[in-house]
């Protein structure tokens, strides 16, 4: 087979004409300004017009930049010079497009590619032989079916992505077949493993070769050996005998998430290190989340872990969780058939998968629970099962909610005694190492296990003044009254913020210091470690809050005892306003509580680093496990040898971590090596982390700053020169301009993050973007 040698853009496909055999290369013609200065230009428009005359006959044209400053190895300069499309054959208007296109590149002898515009598209995208940023062995496919040849680019696109490990399979799908061949024979041809190409499918089914150029690879972490096939066949395995039924659970398959129930994801983002997610694993999902269940009246999973880790990628177990969301008293037949329903409604629904509590689970009784039940009837549930359901459901919201012996209530106590826990190991002379152990241990008792109930009671509350506003009790208006009167430690933090001064600093540190944005990473800085990074005391706006009493009248408060009392709902009107705010309250207060156990361990596991001589950077690889094992355990290496051997393999391992690829809801097997995501999951460039002030273009002046921007369009080319901290684009994939740029540049962004974040983000005032963990973090 010829070898071919990556040149201009143009040329690349002039050298594929008559070669390249999976795909078609349109007709083209190169000039320059240089040459259409040397010759008359109608010399120019008569040698297009008979180049694009018979067979290669089209009535529009596409200018396009041809660039030896573009489209190398080094730097693709993607989108910095101009193209013009629509031109008409016929019209003077041909030789503006060239003088525009090439005036925009910077020398006389830079290239002007002139080829047809492309009919009737079907399908067109960018297809990648490696991931961009960790140069991982996938097959990375991004498309548009809108017709627009610039929607993968420019950002616009509501198209899907696929991924595909490169000694995965060919799909089945005839189209991503096609395009994963010619992607192969261009590997071939070039002799070259990182190819970016744009490609084109008309109405006809013919697949097009728009452009090829080298993936830059200059100063990427190269990951394309970390990923062994054999690895992810071992995924596979695993995941399918965890498919198998154990006695006590229901559900006859199992779905993988990273958001479902106790979001991961979000808590600690996509690709934690090591000691983040055993942390977590160790205080929350191996054992307190079924233990807390168990108390509050659902089914007894307790040794049952709800997190799984794949390849370093934390998940949760949703058929577990579906099934720790069923009451004990809940015959078992009528509990096998609503968790099959469970998992059926969420494999329709994937993008439930952030949401199943909302959108798929009958968790607790609410006001409105009775007509939300009736959507059951058409699902293969008959009255009487709904109603045992129903009354299931009101049993245990009952015992959740008694105003004198609710479960919250007890839970609220052992929050309590976390403060003066905390000042008697402070006080203690113990060693690191213990204080460590103990820091972690009352964790979980007074911590973590209370907090899982009051934010269970939380979410009951939420979902019945919820269901106020939906059966119309409640405006929409009264609701927001009802949280505005609140006093969470939210609104506690703003006010405080508000109001700080350099003389009311170390007050506010006192109270607020131990909190860090990434609650279980090592990584990231206490306030009282990084005070300036977080706060700015000369800037305000924007930090009050609302404020207001909520008070119902005598008649309003008789309609909701009646109310509830008809609901079989054992709580007065008054009691069930307290519920809900000391609920709702208690969430908030119940994690600031326990996150200074947590907190002041990571601290201390940092001075532990120290004392052996090993910085934070890498102590954050370490197992928690290899740690609280040596309370008990005595070994004749010392454990600073024990210490660098875990986090030398731990280091191994995360490095096959961030080269993997896997979507956010796992239904099968086979996705472990290829799959079609069609969710909301921003494109994190770069392997980055930066916290910093938001803006929007409206601010004028930017540098430092962390800049949103509804889209991806190279038009924002000028942000890079700005000194920007970072970027995030309310949509746009992975494959689009700005990614490719930020990709190149080294600067952390996050491409495509949905209009709900994109909105949530803009209103804040200082975020953390993690890109190497995927996580975005409002601070």
């Amino acid at each position: 087979m010829m070898q071919l040698s990556f040149q201009t853009k143009a040329r690349n496909l002039l050298a594929l004409q008559g070669i390249l055999k999976s795909a078609k290369v349109l007709p083209l013609m190169l000039t320059s300004l240089k040459e259409l200065e040397a010759n008359e230009a109608g010399g120019v428009l008569e040698e297009i017009q008979k180049c694009f005359s018979g067979e290669n006959a089209c009535e529009k044209l596409i200018v396009r930049s041809s660039s030896k400053s573009e489209d190398s190895a080094q730097t693709s300069n993607a989108g910095a010079f101009l193209s013009l499309s629509n031109v008409n054959v016929e019209s003077q208007a041909i030789l503006e497009a060239l003088r525009k296109v090439g005036a925009s590149m910077p020398k006389l002898d830079d290239e002007i590619l002139i080829q047809p515009m492309l009919e009737h598209i079907a399908m067109c995208g960018v297809a990648m032989s490696a991931d961009k940023d960790t140069l991982a062995p996938y097959y990375c496919i991004e498309w548009d079916k809108s017709g627009s040849n610039s929607a993968i680019t420019d950002g616009s696109a509501k198209g899907l992505s696929f991924f595909a490990h490169k000694e995965a399979e060919l799909p089945k799908d005839s189209t991503l077949k096609a395009i994963i061949v010619m992607l192969r024979e261009l590997e071939s041809l070039f002799d070259y493993k990182f190819l970016d190409v744009e490609f084109a499918i008309d109405s006809s089914g013919d697949l097009y070769c728009l452009q090829v150029r080298p993936l830059v690879v200059k100063d990427k972490l190269n990951l394309y050996e970390s990923l062994p096939f054999s690895a992810l066949e071992r995924l596979q395995k695993r995941i399918v005998s965890l498919q198998k039924q154990t006695p006590d659970i229901y559900g006859k398959r199992a779905i993988f998430g990273v958001m479902p129930d106790w979001n991961p994801a979000e808590i600690l983002g996509l690709k934690p290190k090591r000691l983040a997610l055993s942390l977590y694993k160790e205080i929350v999902t191996d054992n307190i989340w079924a233990y807390q269940r168990d108390n509050y009246g659902y089914l007894n999973l307790r040794s049952h872990p709800l997190m799984h880790c794949f390849l370093g990628i934390p998940y949760i177990d949703v058929r577990l969780s579906f099934n720790s969301f069923i009451p004990k008293a809940l015959d078992k037949k009528i509990a096998s058939k609503l968790v099959d329903y469970y998992l059926d409604t969420l494999e329709a629904n994937p993008h439930f998968h952030d949401k199943i509590e909302f959108n798929i689970v009958f968790s607790c009784y609410d006001l409105n629970i009775p007509h939300k039940l009736k959507s059951l009837l058409s699902k293969g549930f008959n009255e009487n099962e709904i109603k045992r359901l129903e009354f299931a459901l009101l049993e245990l919201t009952n015992s959740i909610i008694n105003p004198k012996k609710g479960l919250y209530i007890k839970d609220l106590k052992k929050i309590a005694k976390l403060e003066q826990i905390y000042k008697d190991l402070e006080d203690s002379h113990l060693p690191t190492l213990d204080k460590i152990y103990w820091l972690l241990e009352s964790c979980k008792r007074y911590g973590t296990l209370p907090f899982a109930g009051i934010a269970r009671a939380g979410f009951v509350a939420v979902s019945m003044l919820n269901s106020l506003v939906e059966i119309g009790f409640f405006s929409l208006a009264e609701k927001q009254a009802f949280l505005n009167s609140l006093n969470t430690v939210s609104k506690e933090l703003a006010s405080s913020v508000a109001t700080l001064t350099e003389e009311t600093k170390e007050e506010f540190l006192s109270k607020f210091g131990h909190l860090r944005p990434s609650t279980y990473n090592i990584l990231s800085p206490r306030y009282d470690e990084d005070f300036r990074a977080y706060f700015d005391l000369g800037a305000k706006e924007g930090l009050t809050s609302n404020e207001s009493n909520f008070v119902l009248n005598t008649k309003k408060l008789q309609s909701l005892d009646t109310l509830l009392s008809e609901h079989g709902l054992k709580i007065s009107a008054k009691e069930f306003l307290e519920f809900l705010k000391r609920a709702i309250e208690g969430r908030e207060y119940a994690k600031f509580e326990f996150t200074k156990l947590l907190s002041r361990a990571l601290s201390l596991i940092g001075e532990l680093g120290v004392y052996y001589g090993i910085p934070k950077e890498e102590m954050a690889h370490l197992d928690i496990q290899n740690i609280l094992n040596l309370y008990a355990s005595l070994y004749s290496k010392n454990p600073k040898e024990r210490f660098l051997e875990e986090i030398k393999r731990h280091k191994e391992e995360y490095a096959l971590t961030l080269s993997v690829k896997l979507p956010v809801l796992l239904t099968n097997a086979e996705q472990v090596v290829s799959f079609l995501s069609a969710e909301i999951v921003p494109n994190f460039i770069t392997q980055k982390s930066v916290s910093a002030l938001i803006s929007d273009l409206s601010d004028t002046e930017l540098a430092g700053k962390i800049v949103l921007i509804k889209s991806a369009d190279p038009g924002f080319d000028y942000l890079f020169t700005k000194n920007i901290a970072g970027l995030i684009t309310c949509y746009g994939g992975a494959n689009s301009h700005m990614a490719i740029r930020a990709s190149e540049l080294g600067l952390p962004a996050a491409i495509g993050v949905g209009e709900e974040n994109f909105s949530k983000f803009l209103s804040a005032k200082r975020i953390k973007l993690d890109c190497e963990s995927g996580q975005i973090v409002v601070l």
